[in-house]
């Protein structure tokens, strides 16, 4: 694994869970997935071709797991000639990684997606084209607020894309494809944080309709075969009366969906990619949710235990896996008694939706009581990509 941080945790993670040996490459000397990894590599793995070389090929597979292009790029132009196989489809990652690259693929697909500005009008969301996740992203619902939140990331340095508002539960599902053929896994229910981040996973995906999850299904595989993809994507998408709109795909590991989709219906999304890779297409996949499964973050500071967005986890010291954390079914978590500050990936199950959140809430009471925390009122989930509070 190329990198450390949200997606070498989720690979690292994963990889472990299939029974694979894992080893991490990362600048850094301590970034979250470390503590995961069975072997820890502190370098830059384009400084060094030689050593680069010798490093993948005592590994079965080399899976890029950052979002640096020069990175990215530098892996594709030589891994496939030291014949290791590469987890990561280049060609896709370009289009997937810009919203303006990626809105062409919809229109050219015909798939439902949100109106372009200016014929949508307001309210509408302002975006950087290339950044991931939720970084630079603003409602707004004027022309001062449009002006005021274009210069913003123009001066930050992005290109701006502008486009309509969309109402409604957000989902995720990834997809795996090879040679034409794409194959849809499960789909995850989101929902964020005030500052628009995912703070919350939950699998299945809840009361979503029938006819809805097979039209995500549809569209998802019209987008992984329209892309050429060989390898793995997540497409996230708004329900609005009963339509998925699709607001972004990405086609590499994405962090945190994963984990749900492995307590909920046991597929490991890693080891099925390395099978598609392996056999040249995506294997036959059993996604049935066994049972239901919530995934959270929580950060400990100032006296305060607080439900927060992913963000909080790059930022982690590096992590320990905890069977058991307050209650929990496992935690990926820095913590450390009477710590001051030390975040934590809560991972809860039960035979409901409604149970598995049930075992969150009573984990986090716990942990709360245990270290003398002031638990922070959640108020009301936000969700559609954290656009609006209900």
């Amino acid at each position: 694994m190329i990198g450390g941080k949200l997606q070498g945790t989720e690979a690292v993670y994963l990889a472990a869970k299939a029974g694979h040996e894992t080893v991490l490459v990362d600048r850094r000397e301590d970034p979250p997935a470390c503590g995961l990894a069975d072997r820890f590599v502190v370098a830059d793995i384009t400084a060094d071709e030689d050593r680069a070389r010798v490093l993948a090929r005592s590994c079965d597979a080399v899976l890029p797991a950052c979002e640096d292009m020069a990175t990215l790029s530098w892996l594709a132009a030589r891994v496939p000639r030291w014949d290791v196989p590469l987890l990561f489809d280049l060609d896709a990652y370009l289009v997937s990684q810009s919203k303006t690259a990626s809105r062409r693929l919809f229109a050219e697909l015909d798939v439902p997606r949100p109106a372009s500005w200016p014929e949508c009008g307001f309210p509408a969301v302002v975006k950087p084209d290339s950044a991931s996740g939720s970084e630079g992203v603003r409602v707004v619902t004027c022309a001062e607020e449009l002006l005021a939140a274009r210069a913003s990331l123009e001066a930050a340095g992005h290109d701006v894309v502008v486009e309509e508002y969309v109402a409604g539960p957000s989902l995720s599902l990834e997809v795996l494809a090879w040679g034409g053929r794409a194959v849809p896994l499960q789909v995850t229910a989101l929902e964020f944080d005030a500052a628009y981040d995912c703070r919350r996973v939950v699998a299945p995906a809840g009361d979503v309709e029938a006819g809805t999850l097979a039209a995500f299904d549809a569209v998802a595989v019209r987008l992984g075969e329209g892309l050429r993809l060989n390898g793995l994507m997540d497409v996230e998408v708004m329900i609005r009366d009963g339509e998925p709109k699709v607001l972004e795909i990405d086609a590499r590991l994405p962090s945190q969906t994963p984990t749900a989709v492995l307590w909920s219906s046991g597929l490991n999304i890693v080891d099925a990619l390395l099978e598609t890779a392996a056999r040249g297409a995506p294997p036959v996949v059993d996604r049935d949710p066994r049972r239901a499964c919530v995934y959270q973050h929580v950060r400990a500071h100032a006296g305060l235990l607080e439900v927060l967005g992913e963000h909080v986890m790059g930022d982690a010291r590096p992590l320990a896996l905890v069977p058991g954390f307050f209650g929990a079914a496992e935690a990926l978590t820095d913590y450390a008694p009477s710590a001051r500050e030390w975040s934590a990936t809560l991972i809860a199950t039960g035979a409901s939706v409604g149970e598995a959140r049930r075992v969150l809430d009573a984990a986090v009471a716990e942990a709360a009581a245990f270290e003398k925390l002031q638990p922070v009122p959640e108020g009301e989930i936000l969700r559609i990509e954290g656009m609006i509070e209900r």
